[in-house]
C-alpha cells in the first residue's frame, strides 16, 4: 500500500467518523471513536512509510565506501573485546 493510499484511507475514515452520529443516532459515538483510532493508525503508517522511504533514499545516496561482512565482523569483535576489557 502506498503512502497516498494511507492518507486517503485516513481522510475517508475521518469523514465517515464525522458523519456517523447523523447516520446512526445514539450508536454512532462509540463507532466514530473507533473510526478515529483507525484513521490515526493509517496516518501513523503513512508517516512510518515516509520515514522508511527517506532512510532508504539517504542510504542509496550515500557514496561512502562499503564494508565487507568480514570487516564488519572484525570491527565488532574488536569493539566487544574493548568492552570486555573495560569491565
Amino acid at each position: 500500500m502506498t503512502t497516498a493510499t494511507h492518507y486517503e484511507n485516513a481522510n475517508f475514515l475521518r469523514e465517515l467518523a464525522e458523519s456517523l452520529p447523523r447516520i446512526l443516532p445514539g450508536k454512532g459515538a462509540a463507532k466514530a471513536e473507533l473510526l478515529q483510532r483507525l484513521a490515526d493508525e493509517e496516518l501513523a503508517q503513512a508517516e512510518y512509510d515516509d520515514w522508511v522511504r527517506t532512510k532508504v533514499a539517504a542510504a542509496r545516496a550515500d557514496k561512502r565506501p562499503g564494508m565487507s561482512t568480514n570487516q564488519l565482523r572484525q570491527t565488532l569483535q574488536v569493539r566487544a573485546q574493548e568492552l570486555r576489557n573495560a569491565l
